[in-house]
């Protein structure tokens, strides 16, 4: 709970006082967050720009209103925001808020991704893949993949596997796919497993991981690989979910 010292300063109109009093009521009364989180805002503390921008594109706490969520994010992202730059990009992405224009997304994905956001990263790869926005190069992508991944970032993981899979902006590498997708399988991601259970089929001579202990009663996943792994072609997007999992202040 926030200290008698704090509430009086965030009163008074101290700024960093209101966000740490608000960041602190979060976790218990979301709700109750959003005025401080407001007033903080409005005084240009970009932090509090941004979680405000985030719990109005969601409603959280607060009626969904995607066009001031965009407002808030765009104040946050034009003074360098890392969050608030991905989050832009994706409500550009989406049409939230804004019409949808994946060329701007790419411009902020961009940015983001230049400040070693691995979400962003992500992002912008997935549009260079399927030249949304930009012109395909699907060797740009590999090299934001390869940057996310290192980050431990487990869907630049998996499609990075699956680009040195197929030899998609890069040289087929099937050791190093398997290395990938061992590292986002060992963090339960069921793709990754199942991948990896279809590099080892094709490649029985493969070294690689334990396919038993990862998929202990998880046959669902081997059933379903063939169509999971058309991945051209579905190239699942959570950024949302996943970004603000990245961006989001501990509570």
């Amino acid at each position: 709970m926030p200290t008698l010292w704090t509430r009086m300063k965030a009163e008074l109109g101290d700024s960093d006082a209101q966000f740490r009093l608000a960041e602190s009521l979060r976790p218990v009364d979301v709700a109750a967050s959003v005025p401080w989180y407001r007033r903080a805002a409005r005084q240009g503390h970009v932090a509090a720009q941004t979680m405000l921008a985030f719990l109005l594109a969601n409603g959280i706490g607060v009626p969904p209103d995607p066009r001031r969520a965009v407002s808030w994010y765009r104040r946050a992202a034009a003074h360098g925001d890392v969050g608030a730059q991905n989050n832009l990009g994706y409500m550009h992405e989406q049409g939230a808020g804004v019409p949808c224009d994946p060329a701007k997304a790419a411009l902020w994905y961009r940015l983001a991704a230049l400040q070693h956001s691995a979400a962003a990263q992500v992002n912008l790869a997935l549009l260079l893949l399927d030249g949304r926005g930009v012109d395909r190069d699907d060797v740009e992508a590999v090299h934001w993949l390869r940057q996310a991944a290192a980050q431990g970032h487990p869907a630049a993981q998996v499609r990075l596997g699956l680009c040195l899979r197929e030899g998609v902006g890069t040289d087929r590498d099937t050791d190093e796919a398997a290395r990938w997708l061992q590292a986002a399988a060992l963090r339960g991601d069921r793709e990754a497993m199942a991948a990896l259970a279809a590099l080892n089929r094709a490649s029985p001579d493969l070294d690689g991981p334990d396919l038993d202990v990862l998929n202990q009663g998880d046959d669902a996943a081997a059933e379903d690989e063939e169509e999971a792994f058309d991945w051209r072609h579905q190239a699942e997007r959570r950024p949302m979910e996943r970004a603000h999992a990245d961006w989001l202040p501990p509570g």
